[in-house]
């Protein structure tokens, strides 16, 4: 229930799930980048140089380390630690937990404090305890390698182009971040490796968007909003914006660089010189 199902828009969502706790660690200015990788197993990884997940013992949960609560338990991840994060992608707490539950494998590292820890677990349940395997003395982040469960996405595989349009988007909501993407399954079409960094955010991604349309402005009207200057509250909003009269105007919506519901078409006004509006605003 909390991926919407078991078809192939389902399985492709497990991936975000991981990828937005890297970018809830980017945004809050812990990371500055992110690696994609798809094996040629369909296992997928997803790095980040990050703080890493706490490994210590749970304060709630004694004999089991917070990494175990937060990859088992519903509703315990970081996210609900009070300042943890102004702003998540992941509000629930439940993302990586339930990607671990509908994985048959699932392997967790964790580089904090100079030291290298892991953990694995299967469809959900771990395989022995959080171990250290190694000093990290030039590393830190959180390595995710999952497996999904053929049991449940037995009729679907990972497409390396859906992959790699979901993380590129990624790149575009948030411009303080490199997101790195590797594949190992050719299918053709899609870069095995590509780096995507977009200083210009949301504007480049209009941009990109818009193509070669004609448009009033050789470049989007583009800005930001920080609510703690104005409302001493946490939070903003980034917004771009352009004028077409070549195509059907659309407005595209992020909350914490998670897609919204998308709003209806703009509406095309009448007369020779109508223009239409294409918007895209993130929070």
């Amino acid at each position: 229930m909390y991926i919407g199902g078991t078809d192939e828009r389902a399985l492709h969502h497990l991936v975000a799930e991981i990828l937005d706790n890297s970018m809830d660690e980017a945004v809050a200015g812990h990371a500055s980048w992110i690696e994609v990788e798809l094996l040629a197993d369909y296992s997928v990884v997803v790095r980040d140089n990050g703080r890493g997940i706490p490994v210590d013992p749970h304060p709630k949960f004694p004999g089991k380390s917070a990494l175990e609560v937060i990859l088992c338990t519903l509703h315990a991840g970081g996210k609900f630690t009070e300042g943890a994060y102004q702003t998540s992608g992941g509000l629930h707490g439940v993302g990586a937990s339930v990607v671990n539950a509908l994985s048959d494998l699932m392997v967790v590292q964790v580089a904090r404090n100079r030291e290298l820890w892991e953990q694995r677990f299967s469809r959900g349940i771990p395989q022995g305890p959080v171990e250290k395997i190694g000093a990290a003395p030039n590393r830190r982040g959180t390595t995710v390698t999952f497996h999904a469960d053929e049991q449940i996405f037995h009729a679907h595989r990972f497409k390396p182009a859906r992959l790699m349009k979901m993380i590129k988007s990624k790149a575009y909501l948030f411009s303080g971040v490199e997101i790195r993407w590797k594949t190992e399954i050719d299918d053709g079409e899609t870069p095995l490796e590509a780096t995507f960094h977009f200083p210009g955010g949301l504007a480049d991604y209009l941009t990109e968007v818009l193509g070669k349309s004609s448009t009033y402005a050789d470049r989007p009207f583009a800005g930001s909003v920080d609510f703690m200057e104005k409302f001493q509250t946490p939070g903003k909003v980034d917004w771009a914006i352009n004028w077409t009269p070549a195509r059907d105007g659309f407005i595209q919506s992020y909350c914490n660089t998670v897609p919204t519901p998308r709003a209806a078409p703009t509406r095309r006004a009448s007369g020779p010189r109508s223009s239409r509006a294409c918007v895209v605003t993130a929070s």
